[in-house]
């Protein structure tokens, strides 16, 4: 088994094994945050122009990263809407894990600050929103105010 390739098949399968860094060629830095950085890079199997987190799961609060970036992954797995990327995959290569999708035109940001929108615009805001979606839903049972 390749280093950084986790023990448990369930949490395995979530990955692939293949080398990141093979694979995303032409990484041009878009964004940065607290847990990560975002970039535009071309995947060389297929040629498609995809978004990639870099998100490192080492240092201070290891495990808590490590439990982000499953949440983060099976979330996007599930996401499917036309407004968001459409996730193609995660790989690990040394503490980091590289989260890609395919950004549309029509992207969340692009709706939001309609033609001027900024190529810094969180390629990954759903996975961010994400978490307060329980809390509109029942703001809105509750009030009835959506």
């Amino acid at each position: 088994m390749r280093k950084g390739v986790p023990k448990d098949p369930e949490i395995a399968d979530l990955f692939y094994k293949d080398d990141p860094e093979e694979i995303f060629v032409g990484l041009h830095e878009i964004g940065h945050g607290s847990f990560g950085a975002v970039y535009f890079a071309t995947n060389s199997h297929t040629n498609e122009v995809v978004a990639v987190k870099k998100m490192s799961y080492s240092g201070k609060q290891t495990n808590e990263k490590w439990q982000d970036i499953i949440k983060e992954v099976k979330f996007l797995q599930q996401l499917k809407h036309p407004n968001t990327i459409e996730y193609k995959g995660c790989y690990l290569k040394e503490h980091t894990a590289w989260v890609s999708g395919v950004v549309f035109r029509g992207s969340v940001c692009r709706r939001m600050h309609g033609s001027q929108a900024s190529s810094t615009c969180s390629v990954f805001a759903c996975s961010s929103i994400h978490p307060l979606l329980p809390i509109l839903s029942f703001i809105s049972r509750s009030f009835q105010i959506f």
